[in-house]
């Protein structure tokens, strides 16, 4: 990675923990944790799966914006929407957007059911509650190829994802490691409609 996207991160941390004191964006005390917990999660899973990644991307109830603000940083060709319907996370995000010069986050304060992209896009989940209730959160007219949830790589994942499987979608699961834990991508997509 360039050292200039090394450093936009590194700042990135830092605003989040020193904005967290007014706006509860995470539960990392420093932004080294910030940067070892978050933001390395959101580039192994990028690592993991960016060759399945539509070029518009809807981050679901994007939160402190992880991983949108963190993927926009690495890949300034992603269009990435980061939806949230806490208009103080949403501000502080256009904030970084603006700070960091990012024309291609374009952050959303709505619920993400009434969110509905003009484009075929990914959506990405992390840090949301369940694989079904995400799934059942989109906008059933907008066109998404596929979804990405991000997970730890455990037995409570296994059971969300067994629980989804009544949606009709079919499914893969994209393996990580991040400090020495097992961690999980699982894409969701219509078989039917889809070229994975």
């Amino acid at each position: 990675m360039p050292l200039e996207q090394t450093e936009l991160l590194k700042k990135f941390a830092k605003l989040v923990v020193e904005k967290n004191k007014v706006h509860n964006l995470t539960s990392a005390k420093t932004p080294e944790e910030f940067y070892k917990k978050h933001i390395k999660d959101c580039l192994a899973a990028y690592d993991a799966i960016y060759k399945h990644l539509q070029k518009q991307i809807v981050d679901c109830g994007s939160g402190a914006g992880l991983p949108s603000i963190v993927w926009s940083i690495i890949n300034p060709e992603l269009k990435i929407f980061s939806v949230d319907s806490n208009q103080k996370k949403i501000a502080f995000q256009k904030h970084i957007k603006r700070t960091f010069g990012l024309k291609n986050l374009h952050p959303v304060a709505a619920r993400i059911q009434d969110f509905r992209p003009e484009e075929t896009s990914s959506a990405i989940f992390k840090a949301f509650s369940s694989v079904k209730k995400g799934a059942q959160s989109l906008n059933r007219e907008a066109q998404f190829r596929n979804l990405f949830f991000l997970k730890k790589d455990d037995e409570k994942t296994q059971e969300e994802i067994t629980d989804a499987g009544s949606l009709l979608y079919d499914y893969k699961r994209h393996k990580y490691i991040l400090n020495k834990e097992k961690m999980l991508v699982v894409e969701l997509y219509d078989s039917k409609n889809s070229n994975n």
